[in-house]
């Protein structure tokens, strides 16, 4: 091999794998939220990831698992740089500094579900004094207003904090609890998975709260607001929220 022609070698390669090696990490860190994420896994938000990863070439998104209760830690020690379907009322007031949120794009809610009996109607959730409730550790609810600490939570409720909503229509449906909080997403996944027992609950009309979805991001990070806000223009200008709502 001629070795005055390996330097020349080694830039020609250097010049052919750049775009790969340029491509900047962005961390999205999820907690378990069905069905945007599930059980680690990323569910709606890795149906976001592989597009955004498709939609452009200069940021490599990749999922990072986290807790509810840790996201905050978690974001100010940097262990992710986005979270999307995220909310700034959900107990980020104290790191305000730290963060900044995109636009709303997309939306949802939670509403309280019991068990079907007779004679039991919709003013069953007009008041919660005497109800034995159910919900997620790490979640903030409406009816407590916002309040995320589980000391707090169970000073003011008789509620018992799991870590599924499949467990809390469980608590529900065998009647060990009296009322559960579930976003609206997962419950109709769950009835439509399992018909019978959907048949047993009692839905409220009220919602608890109306989700208003935006993308959580870390300032000082590898990307910044304005770059994560264009991406997700540019996903709504193809229709993409639309087909994660059907």
């Amino acid at each position: 091999m001629n070795w005055l022609k390996f330097p020349i070698v080694v830039a020609l390669f250097s010049c052919l794998v750049a775009p790969a090696w340029a491509q900047v990490s962005v961390k999205v860190g999820g907690y378990d939220f069905p069905p945007y994420v599930e059980n680690g896994k990323e569910d709606m938000v890795g149906g976001l990831i592989v597009a955004l990863n498709k939609l452009q070439k200069d940021y490599r998104f990749e999922f990072v698992p986290v807790s509810a209760r840790r996201r905050y830690t978690d974001l100010a020690e940097g262990r992710f740089d986005v979270m999307f379907f995220e909310s700034p009322q959900w107990g980020w007031q104290p790191l305000a500094n730290s963060v900044d949120f995109t636009k709303i794009f997309m939306t949802g809610g939670e509403v309280y579900v019991a068990l079907a009996q007779p004679g039991r109607s919709q003013s069953y959730f007009d008041n919660f004094g005497g109800k034995s409730m159910v919900g997620i550790l790490g979640y903030h609810y409406g009816f407590a207003d916002y309040e995320g600490d589980p000391k707090k939570l169970e000073q003011k409720f008789d509620i018992k904090l799991v870590s599924s909503h499949r467990s809390s229509i469980e608590l529900v449906l065998s009647g060990r609890r009296d009322v559960a909080v579930v976003t609206q997403a997962y419950l109709r996944r769950f009835v439509k998975d399992n018909p019978q027992a959907g048949a047993s609950l009692l839905v409220s009309d009220r919602q608890d709260q109306v989700y208003e979805h935006r993308v959580l991001v870390r300032r000082g990070g590898p990307i910044n607001l304005e770059t994560m806000q264009k991406l997700m223009d540019d996903l709504r200008k193809q229709s993409f929220y639309s087909t994660m709502e059907e």
